[in-house]
């Protein structure tokens, strides 16, 4: 098992999520992965089977795929070439090989046996299987613009699908995918769906891991959920201890965001034995990441070192970049710490290329969602456009009848007036496009300008208090900024906001509205969100502001920043209201001693009333 996990990792394509989902959809157990790899003998066909024979190895051969995978490499030998398969017995046999070649390790071949089922004359169910495990291929191979393609496809599919498990699994795979995007909104929506089902105790163990996932990289997991023990208990009793490892990851870079290195490091201890034991390269390469983090935070830099190794050796070809970035920042900061200047320099060049081929996959990610969405648009587009030719064509099939004559001059005359329309709408809509980009944006940072954002937030404020949902506000703006712009100059002054700007809009949500007010000023307007999350956020903000590495310019300095929250229940729905009160706790924060978050404060008009009653003779 171990040589076949290190070949899948040394290809760059199983993550810790990529594995779990591996051992869902072949539900083996994680020392079951030698049958992949391995030959089967050479069996010559002796017996012509009749067509009841073949229907009843097929579907012996389906049920046991997972759970005696050589009794279905046997049952696939005899059900080769035999002659009285029928076409639709001769579909699921092509599905039951691709399924063997996918999970063989085979991806090109399995995907393109995939493809020619889905272009073939097979039923719904087979083409609905063959897509969903198109979008784990998918997944596995990071081909995302493919992926979301399947998804859509499903989509179409669904409601006429009856079967169970291939419904389950179809959400299943989804969920994975749109994690693995980064669009982890969306895997909580088919989470949701997903819940509502009878799930086996594998699949709702990887349910439970994939919805800590998807909320730890939203920032609205606590550390006081009660869905971590409820996971870790899932996990363990369908004894898939990698993704109860993974949900104690999960809990141990939490316990390190709140500041509890001790705890965090207690938790990883007592389970380090058992992720040593999985020898899943990913997941210990994972656990030695954030041992190192632990320990660096607890101020044991020699521990923390051993970790980082560790963590390197085992991922040593980058099999996981995210982790390869950790990994690099580690033993930068702790070369650093010991003034160890030659590998400083090592170690932050390697952090650099690894974050940025990270970034790249990550750019990857956004352009095939924003593409999937663009094909959307325009697919409805086309379907409206084809709706009204279809009108179109009827009007002039009645008008036929009347003037048979002028039938050809009206269709010509129609052409050109859409050939006009067409191509004047494209131009008015470049202009317009340009238009509302330098009226609505700010030219630096790219995220929007005060007079747009002030547009947007009414709206938004409008509509939060027509529904009675909660709606909060962060203000903040940068600590010693004119000491940045005239100790290093402006340059130096633009590369900050822009990474300040960088750092912020990752974390944040796609219907946020985030602008630069002016200056180092900036404001965050959190539709639908109340104040605690609010409050996360702001500190993910300040902490990822904290974060960024200035010494790519040349000067070493450091970006922090003060933080000020509100929300329309402290505040109102008056938008200067909003924005005096949580300026005005960014203005505390400064007071303060700066780098910190500060919540707007109602003031207690008990007091005041007292005190006015006073001075009544």
């Amino acid at each position: 098992m171990f040589k076949l996990l290190k070949k899948l990792t040394a290809s760059n394509l199983v993550t810790s999520s990529g594995l779990i989902m591996l051992l869902v959809f072949t539900n083996l157990a994680p020392y079951s992965f030698a049958y992949a790899s391995s030959a089967v003998p050479h069996q010559t066909q002796s017996t012509i089977l009749t067509s009841a024979e073949v229907t009843a190895k097929l579907a012996l051969a389906d049920s046991k795929k997972r759970q005696d995978p050589a009794l279905f490499k046997k049952l696939l030998v005899e059900l080769k070439n035999q002659p009285s398969i029928s076409a639709e017995q001769l579909h699921t046999f092509n599905f039951l090989t691709a399924y063997d070649d996918l999970y063989s390790g085979q991806y090109n071949k399995s995907k393109s046996k995939f493809k020619r089922l889905l272009q073939s004359n097979a039923n719904q169910l087979v083409k609905f299987r063959a897509n969903y495990l198109l979008v784990h291929l998918a997944t596995m191979t990071r081909d995302w613009q493919d992926g979301l393609k399947y998804i859509a496809d499903n989509v179409v599919l669904s409601p006429k699908i009856n079967d169970t498990e291939s419904s389950q699994n179809n959400l299943l795979a989804i969920i994975i995918f749109y994690n693995h995007l980064g669009q982890h909104q969306i895997a909580l929506y088919y989470i949701e769906r997903l819940a509502q089902k009878n799930l086996s105790s594998r699949n709702a163990c990887a349910l439970k891991q994939q919805s800590l996932e998807a909320k730890f990289n939203l920032k609205i997991l606590k550390l006081t959920s009660n869905d971590f023990k409820a996971a870790v208990n899932t996990c363990i009793n369908a004894k898939f201890l990698i993704a109860a490892n993974l949900v104690h990851i999960h809990k141990a870079k939490l316990y390190l965001q709140e500041n509890l290195p001790k705890m965090a490091l207690r938790l990883l201890l007592h389970n380090l034995d058992g992720v040593m034991a999985t020898q899943y390269p990913s997941l210990i390469a994972e656990m030695n990441n954030v041992l190192a983090k632990a320990y660096l935070a607890g101020n044991d830099p020699a521990n923390a070192e051993k970790h980082a190794k560790a963590a390197l050796k085992v991922n040593d070809n980058m099999s996981n970049l995210l982790q390869g970035v950790d990994t690099y920042a580690l033993l930068y900061q702790l070369a650093k710490k010991q003034q160890n200047l030659s590998n400083a320099l090592y170690y932050l060049e390697k952090y650099s290329n690894a974050e940025k081929a990270h970034l790249e996959g990550e750019k990857a990610k956004h352009l095939a969602f924003q593409l999937a969405e663009h094909n959307a648009f325009e697919q409805e587009s086309q379907i409206k456009l084809l709706n009204e030719q279809n009108n179109a064509l009827a009007a002039e099939q009645a008008l036929a009848k009347i003037q048979a004559a002028n039938k050809k001059l009206v269709i010509v005359l129609l052409s050109i007036i859409i050939l006009v329309l067409a191509i004047l709408g494209t131009r008015l809509w470049h202009s317009h496009k340009r238009v509302k980009e330098l009226a609505e944006f700010d030219p630096l940072t790219g995220i929007l300008n005060r007079g747009h954002f002030t547009q947007l937030t009414q709206s938004a404020l409008k509509y939060c208090q027509s529904a009675e949902q909660d709606l909060s506000v962060i203000m903040f703006d940068l600590d010693h900024f004119k000491k940045i712009n005239d100790s290093y100059g402006h340059l130096c002054g633009d590369w900050a906001l822009k990474q300040v700007t960088k750092a912020c809009d990752i974390i944040g949500r796609k219907n946020d509205i985030f602008a630069r007010l002016g200056g180092e000023e900036f404001c965050l307007v959190l539709p639908s969100c109340n104040i605690d999350v609010a409050i996360h956020r702001a500190e993910a903000c300040r902490a990822a502001i904290e974060a960024i590495i200035t010494e790519q310019t040349g000067c070493e300095f450091t970006i922090t920043a003060s933080f000020g929250v509100t929300d329309v229940k402290r505040s109102g729905y008056d938008l200067d209201k909003l924005l005096a009160d949580s300026d005005m706790a960014a203005y505390a924060s400064k007071h303060a001693g700066r780098n910190r978050v500060t919540i707007h404060q109602v003031p207690d008009e008990s007091k005041v009333e007292e005190l006015d009653n006073a001075w009544v003779l």
